[in-house]
């Protein structure tokens, strides 16, 4: 199983595991576990492995934005997530907005709760957080220390990496 179906199969139902006083622990140990799992050092990677590895860590990363984001709006403060729909602005009423949600318990009550009230609306989208300083830093294959360029495939036909040289190459 590649590292992408690895992530996404361990994602699959599962809410993320955080808590907002513990958030940076859970991330942190989030990624060890991830980093935990690899065979190999980054560097002995090939760029495809590097590839799929930063492929895996960035569904790993959208996974936890949205953990925090759901723990975030949850806490404190009741919410329901809706759709704004239309949108009026003028006469003596202000600004007009209608929203929309799927119709279960929570946002019954949530909504229903605060009917006529002042209540804060919170424009608050998991995609907002998923930016990036610079993209991943994915090394372009090299040749093993002795100057042989890599060749096609992870392994040799003894199973070993290809490009990494054997003990007898030392003798």
């Amino acid at each position: 199983m590649n590292a992408h179906a690895e992530i996404h199969h361990d994602m699959e139902g599962k809410e993320a595991d955080l808590q907002l006083d513990t958030l940076r622990g859970d991330i942190r140990d989030a990624m060890l576990s991830r980093i935990r799992h690899m065979k190999t050092t980054w560097a002995l990677c090939t760029e495809a492995e590097q590839s799929e590895i930063v492929n895996g860590l960035e569904l790993a990363a959208g996974h936890l934005v949205r953990g925090v984001v759901r723990q975030l709006t949850a806490h404190e403060f009741p919410h329901a997530v809706v759709t704004l729909g239309e949108f009026k602005i003028g006469g003596t009423k202000g600004i007009e907005a209608k929203i929309t949600c799927p119709n279960i318990e929570v946002n019954r009550n949530t909504l229903g709760d605060h009917v006529g009230e002042m209540v804060q609306i919170v424009m608050i989208d998991s995609d907002k957080f998923m930016g990036e300083r610079d993209p991943a830093d994915i090394q372009p294959d090299q040749g093993d220390m002795f100057g042989t360029p890599p060749e096609d495939g992870p392994d040799d036909e003894d199973g070993e990496r290809r490009g990494l040289p054997k003990p007898e190459d030392f003798d």
